[in-house]
């Protein structure tokens, strides 16, 4: 990870993975089944949809145990549930195998159908931590880009001209708003052409232009 200075705030620029796939797959040990289901998930909206849609289709298991990660750096969220099971011999060792695997906004769910025979918090922390693993095996790991959200701020005469900055570095239109004051143009923009565009559009426009970060995204 490493940081750099931009537009007067301090910045992360990084790569993030997540699970390339939604998938589920199968692991039987002893007499019980354990179903992995693992998503990309964004936000703890997604998150909470998945596991509710698992829990759903498997109302009648055992245990529906998750765990997930959201975020990177200082803002990384961090959860798993025990679901009934002994404490921290099934949500814990699902959250390891994400962090294991260098994922994040990944979620996992490992579904369990007791089959009579018990295994014990140590047998329960394999049956758990592999089935979670080969999830992320057959799911594969994506890699998401950094994007900073970005508000350009510019009197009606400059339009024209920052616009051509904005194409030229590849930057993403979201949306365009007209005020009183003038126009201001949200953008998504790689964290290696930001500072750039920004020195350039204060050539362009003999400083007069106020740019603004407003967050990130991955995509």
């Amino acid at each position: 990870m490493t940081w750099s200075k931009c537009l007067g705030v301090e910045i992360v620029e990084e790569v993030l993975y997540t699970a390339a796939k939604k998938i589920q797959i199968i692991n039987k040990v002893k007499d019980s089944k354990f179903y992995g289901s693992i998503s990309r998930a964004d936000n703890k909206g997604e998150v909470k949809d998945f596991i509710d849609r698992i829990k759903g289709m498997y109302h009648d298991a055992t245990h529906n145990v998750s765990a997930y990660v959201l975020g990177t750096g200082d803002d990384v969220l961090k959860y798993s549930d025990d679901d009934g099971e002994p404490a921290g011999s099934s949500g814990p060792p699902i959250l390891q195998a994400i962090i294991g695997a260098d994922l994040s906004n990944t979620v996992l769910v490992v579904t369990r159908y007791f089959g009579g025979t018990k295994l014990g918090i140590g047998g329960l922390i394999r049956a758990y931590g592999d089935t979670a693993r080969m999830a992320i095996t057959e799911a594969g790991r994506l890699k998401l880009e950094l994007f900073y959200q970005v508000e350009v701020s510019i009197n009606y005469q400059l339009f024209g001209t920052v616009m051509g900055q904005i194409e030229a570095f590849h930057a993403v239109l979201l949306h365009t708003q007209y005020t009183n004051d003038g126009v201001i143009i949200k953008i998504l923009i790689e964290p290696a052409r930001l500072d750039r565009l920004h020195k350039v559009l204060i050539e362009k426009t003999a400083n007069k232009v106020d740019l603004k970060k407003k967050g990130y995204i991955y995509k």
